[in-house]
């Protein structure tokens, strides 16, 4: 996991809502053990892999990427401004990635993760060559399955079409709130809306919490010019503009202009999906990252 100032995981501080951390090399490489992977049988495990990934850890060393932003007047930071240091397990710091990578209306809000994705992949793919098995990992995020925007990242090639495949799933906490039970009493309350609108305050709240983003748009470059870039981005896909706010560095006014906006996206997608709201409430899964990983 990244390390951030409260000491929590997959936070939704400055490394998860930002997007922008960019792995410039593993630090270790944990190879995990053939038996424990295949189990008794000559057949690979899924189960048994996937147990192993969540509890085989690694340390990574990642820098933030300033090329988005980057000008001749500004000129090149430092490396060892921009350096920070991920570690967690694999099936965290994959979630991690597919947390980073998060899209609204297939639209990518930041561009600089891509890296973080490849290297974590390589990670896992050099811990689960040793056992002979093919492996596929892949780690969504979803607000509620079919949501208009989403974080996915995977590790190893997808199975070829008639492999025997075998499959487990796990979940790893995404750092965002866990919602369902608000959104029950919402649904109960205001039907459809009411959903969307715990869904979309989470969600804001988690891209962009004020406190750590309002020291981050206060700060020094290149973090402030990344974040910048990403409110904008977040806010041209909905239609709007956090340009007073976020210049100003109130991002609790930059959040106001956007959460309704996606709160109404949420409800009109909520409306196409589920039958009734008591149902989309059902479906809500902010709070984690699914992380199914495939052997064959």
């Amino acid at each position: 996991m990244s390390t951030g100032p409260d000491g929590r995981g997959i936070s939704t501080v400055l490394d998860v809502a930002l997007c922008l951390l960019l792995v410039s090399m593993a630090v270790a490489t944990l190879a995990l053990p053939a038996g424990e992977l295949t189990g008794q049988s000559d057949r690979p495990d899924a189960a048994a892999t996937a147990r192993a990934l969540d509890t085989g850890t690694v340390a990574v060393t990642y820098e933030l990427s300033t090329e988005a932003v980057a000008t001749e007047a500004e000129g090149t930071v430092p490396s060892g401004e921009a350096e920070r240091v991920a570690h967690g397990t694999h099936t965290e710091l994959l979630a991690e990635a597919a947390v980073k990578n998060v899209t609204l209306d297939g639209r990518r809000l930041s561009n600089a993760s891509a890296g973080f994705e490849r290297r974590i992949g390589a990670t896992i793919e050099n811990a689960t060559d040793a056992t002979g098995a093919r492996t596929h990992v892949r780690a969504v995020w979803v607000p509620y399955p079919g949501a208009p925007t989403a974080g996915v990242a995977t590790a190893g090639e997808a199975p070829p079409r008639g492999a025997a495949v075998a499959a487990a799933t796990t979940t790893v906490p995404s750092g965002f709130p866990r919602v369902r039970e608000q959104a029950h009493r919402a649904a109960r309350r205001d039907g459809y809306a009411g959903v969307a609108g715990v869904l979309a305050a989470a969600t804001v709240a988690g891209w962009f919490p004020p406190s750590e983003v309002r020291l981050a748009l206060a700060g020094d470059h290149p973090v402030d010019a990344l974040l910048e870039r990403r409110y904008r981005r977040t806010a041209a896909a909905l239609g709007a503009s956090v340009d007073g706010p976020v210049d100003e560095a109130a991002p609790r006014r930059a959040n106001a202009r956007i959460e309704p906006l996606l709160a109404e996206r949420f409800e009109h997608d909520l409306r196409d999906r589920f039958d009734t709201p008591a149902a989309a409430a059902d479906a809500v899964r902010l709070g984690e990252v699914r992380v199914v990983v495939r052997t064959w």
